[in-house]
């Protein structure tokens, strides 16, 4: 018999939907029901492709003495963190104060009024090496909360407390991390900058694993943000355009206008010590040569940590070198032995990755094996986005699970990887021993005779070989704030890998999220959809950024107005919503049992496995080019959003890639071309003569909605002025001439 998550969306509910445990989605109701009951809630948290979450479900959810156990002693609330990450944030907080670790499938047991008192991740169905069973921990909890109710309650007020001051607590640590910047009277902001990138890649070589690349030395993650910033700094700023030529400026001013500001602006002054010699973070100065020498040797050193990560990843058992794609994690530090969940997010953002640092090589020469090993790896990735994660509606799973059955002449095989493991060696290995699951390798050839690390008629026959199996589940629910990873990652792919076909299905999925999740009558964004069946949720500020850094990104690769318009009508939404009171706000409104149990509604500022949403909003918002959002100045938005990072760098390189990406954005701007007068051909024309500059470091916008408003033109017909800041040149009448300007 079905319980209550029969009519759930998320696939992730609707595993657990024929479970003996009576489980309820978390809402009102199920907390009005432990406090009529007064009896404590059972809060699971996981995720469709999560191993250890179906590992649990098996041998304690589906179990009917369990479920007896819960039902009569418990009100259980099952969430899928992807569909409600408000509620993943809180409790995996609260796991974290009260273990010290976290981890999913995250087991917490709170008060009916929904405060944390005791949490765990897994829990096996028999005691293990010290972990209790689930039974053992389900009486634990029973007795304690029948016998001993005034301890459990002084417990969860604690937990509630350390939770409510965990804001406060991040700002004294970020200030603490300090001198951070100090810009002297005679400093450029952009100075400062290069100070804050300087400390920032001083502290990625502290963080960096020498002996297997990457960062850290336990189980390897991709660390997307890092990475995506990396190729920032080591394409350094575009060329400024204003010159002799420069006309007033035109409209409201925007950031040069502030330049009387800069001696109030941060600036770093130390940074971490580092192996990288001089010309990094705080030994730039007048000793160490001129300040073009600093930025040289800041983006020399930013291609070699990119390059050296990127090989890591690109070449070891993290890319699916037979269907394209990567995996979540490494298990091993060297990147040998993926966790092979596929993750929509990660690829998502190595897709960007992959295609800014081909652009990079490319546009130099120097490296053409590179160049090609990263381009075939991001066109297999979106290979296996068209074949394996396209929903009905256009737009993007969320995730393939790790398990699936393995196949018939597999036996021994586990079901964590059985559908992309294969034997080595078969033929000389006795019995059915499997051997080590990593991919055959060979060297990588220029000819088309070798496709990734694998040779094309090995890599062709494992593609055989696996088409037989039954493949992994598929997730197939839509998270508002990953297609809009997606969809900037193959607008800006289309552009610099030159695939412009990819742009129809950035578009597709673009097209779906306006007219499903947005919702314009209200200003709000759904988080997530299935089938096309919208859930109620509200989207958090994630979705609203990244959606609308997407719509940016998919207008600047397409030239299509429409989606700059959609994109600005977003960004003022999203400013309104959640930049309140000189605050960043993840949630719009805070759910009010969350609320109780001590979460603020704050953003955090450092990167996860994405950047953070802060960071997100703040390179977007700049990269938009308009003087106000949300009837407020946009240099004064960025500035509240971006206010951490200068505390963020010394404290967490490794966490800071999306703030630093935010503060250049901000420093460096794209160079603006304002168009009146263009026919279709002249405005296609206009863009493909800006070739990969259209979505690197120039904005080209129609005159009925350029920022400033348009100057008058001497002569009528096609005009093009080129801004910056506000200020913007003489006007040019032919794509010819504006080329040939300096």
């Amino acid at each position: 018999m079905s319980n209550r998550l029969a009519h759930s969306t998320s696939p992730y509910l609707l595993q657990h939907a024929e479970n003996p445990v009576d489980w309820w989605q978390f809402s009102p109701e199920a907390f009005a029901e432990a406090r009529q009951r007064d009896v404590p809630v059972l809060l699971s948290v996981g995720y469709a492709a999560c191993h250890w979450c179906h590992v649990m479900a098996h041998e304690s959810f589906e179990d009917p003495e369990i479920g007896r156990v819960v039902n009569e002693h418990f009100v259980a609330v099952k969430v899928d963190r992807e569909q409600r990450p408000d509620v993943d944030s809180t409790y995996m907080a609260a796991t974290q104060l009260l273990t010290g670790q976290g981890g999913w499938p995250m087991t917490v047991f709170l008060t009916p009024e929904g405060r944390a008192f005791h949490a765990g991740t897994y829990f096996p169905p028999r005691p293990v090496q010290g972990t209790p069973s689930f039974s053992q921990v389900l009486a634990a909890v029973t007795e304690a909360w029948t016998e001993r109710r005034d301890e459990v309650l002084r417990g969860a007020d604690q937990v509630t407390e350390a939770l409510s001051r965990h804001p406060e607590l991040v700002e004294r640590m970020l200030a603490e991390a300090g001198p951070a910047v100090v810009v002297s009277s005679d400093e450029e902001a952009d100075d400062a900058a290069g100070r804050l990138v300087g400390a920032w890649l001083d502290g990625l070589e502290v963080a960096r694993d020498a002996a297997h690349e990457g960062f850290g030395t336990g189980a390897k993650f991709p660390p997307s943000p890092v990475l995506d910033a990396l190729t920032r700094v080591a394409r350094g700023p575009s060329p400024v355009t204003t010159g002799p030529g420069a006309a007033p400026a035109v409209g409201r001013p925007g950031a040069a206008a502030r330049a009387d500001d800069a001696a109030d602006a941060p600036a770093v002054e130390g940074s971490a010590p580092g192996r990288g010699g001089p010309g990094r973070g705080s030994h730039e100065n007048g000793s160490t040569g001129s300040a073009h020498a600093a930025a040289e040797q800041r983006r020399r050193t930013a291609r070699e940590l990119l390059h050296a990560t990127l090989d890591a990843i690109v070449r070891g058992a993290l890319q699916d070198h037979v269907g394209g794609g990567f995996f979540r994690y490494s298990v091993t530090p060297d990147w040998s032995l993926p966790h092979f969940e596929k993750m929509l997010y990660d690829n998502a953002q190595l897709l960007r990755v992959l295609a800014h640092a081909v652009e990079l090589l490319e546009r130099d020469g120097t490296d053409p094996a590179r160049a090609a090993r990263y381009r075939r790896a991001a066109e297999a990735l979106v290979e296996w986005l068209h074949r394996e994660m396209i929903t009905a509606e256009g737009a993007f799973s969320a995730s393939l699970d790790a398990d699936s059955t393995p196949a018939a002449d597999e036996p021994h095989a586990e079901r964590e990887g059985a559908y992309y493991t294969f034997s080595r060696d078969r033929g000389s290995r006795s019995g059915s021993d499997r051997g080590h699951p990593e991919p055959v390798t060979a060297d990588w050839g220029e000819a088309g005779a070798v496709t990734g690390i694998l040779d094309e008629s090995v890599r062709h026959e494992l593609w055989e070989r696996r088409a037989g199996r039954e493949a992994p589940h598929r997730d197939d629910k839509v998270v508002t704030a990953w297609n809009g990873m997606v969809i900037t990652g193959l607008a800006e792919a289309a552009v610099l890998l030159d695939r412009p076909q990819w742009l129809e299905t950035a578009g597709a999925a673009a097209q779906f999220l306006w007219r499903h999740h947005w919702d314009p009558a209200r200003e709000t964004l759904a988080r997530t959809s299935r089938g096309g069946a919208v859930d109620a949720h509200e989207g958090a500020l994630e979705d609203y950024a990244c959606f609308g850094a997407g719509l940016l990104a998919l207008y600047r690769a397409t030239g299509e107005t429409a989606w700059y318009e959609r994109s600005c009508e977003l960004a003022d939404a999203t400013v309104r919503r959640f930049v309140r009171d000189g605050r960043v706000l993840e949630s719009a409104e805070l759910d009010v049992t969350l609320a109780a149990a001590g979460a603020t509604g704050r953003a955090e500022p450092f990167d996860d496995v994405a950047a953070s949403s802060a960071a997100v909003l703040g390179r977007w918002l700049s990269e938009l080019s308009r003087p106000e959002v949300g009837e407020r100045e946009t240099v004064d938005v960025v500035a509240t959003v971006t206010a951490a990072a200068a505390g963020v760098v010394p404290k967490a390189p490794t966490a800071a890639g999306g703030m630093v990406s935010a503060v250049l954005a901000g420093e460096q701007p794209p160079q603006l071309l304002q168009v009146a007068g263009a026919s279709p051909e002249q405005w296609r024309q206009l863009l493909e003569s800006l070739g990969a500059a259209r979505v690197l470091d120039t904005l080209v916008l129609e005159s009925r909605v350029a920022p400033y408003g348009t100057p008058s033109a001497d002569g009528t017909g096609f005009t093009v002025w080129r801004c910056r800041d506000g200020r913007c040149e003489l006007p040019v009448h032919s794509v010819a001439e504006l080329l040939r300007r300096p």
